[in-house]
């Protein structure tokens, strides 16, 4: 009986040794780096529209790999604060460029990273694009990014925004003074 009761505490002790390792071991812990985004700059233009992009970075800041399921960006311009553009946004993986929009679910060791470019197209509803540009307003940006790792998956989001001024500095053209 003492043997019983001596094997059973030690899976007791066992037990509890395994259930403290494996949570100490963590989870993935994404983060966008948006206050190292690159500026916006001017990919075409044409009469009534202009493709703006920048560059956002991210890492992996837990203790275990985590894959990003989806990731995709919103942006806010309601018509009752800038009307004058339909605003189109997407989100693409720097590394493995896309044309469709869709992103590819990514595995990201831990304390690595990598950076997604985030495309803005602003079609003017009537008249010259850059002349509407020139009423253009700050337009946060956020960016929605599912997680699949150890833990519960989650979706997560951080916003950061395009400014007005910097829209105005990317439509200058080349050579152009400030």
């Amino acid at each position: 009986m003492e043997l019983l009761l001596v094997l059973l505490m030690a899976a007791a002790v066992l037990a509890v040794a395994l259930w403290l390792f494996i949570a100490r071991q963590g989870d993935a812990a994404f983060e966008f780096l948006v206050d190292q985004r690159t500026d916006f700059k001017l990919e075409e233009v044409s009469g009534d529209r202009a493709v703006f992009s920048c560059v956002v970075p991210f890492v992996n800041k837990g203790t275990q790999d985590g894959t990003i399921m989806d990731c995709f960006p919103r942006h806010l311009l309601p018509q009752e604060q800038f009307d004058a553009v339909e605003v189109t946004s997407r989100l693409e993986l720097e590394t493995r460029r896309r044309s469709d929009g869709y992103f590819e679910a990514l595995i990201v060791p831990k304390t690595d990273g990598n950076a997604v470019i985030v495309t803005v197209t602003f079609t003017a509803r009537r008249g010259n694009i850059r002349e509407v540009l020139a009423a253009m307003v700050d337009m946060p940006i956020e960016i929605y990014f599912q997680v699949v790792a150890r833990g519960n998956w989650y979706v997560g989001k951080q916003r950061f925004v395009m400014m007005a001024d910097e829209v105005a500095a990317a439509l200058k053209p080349a050579g152009a003074g400030a």
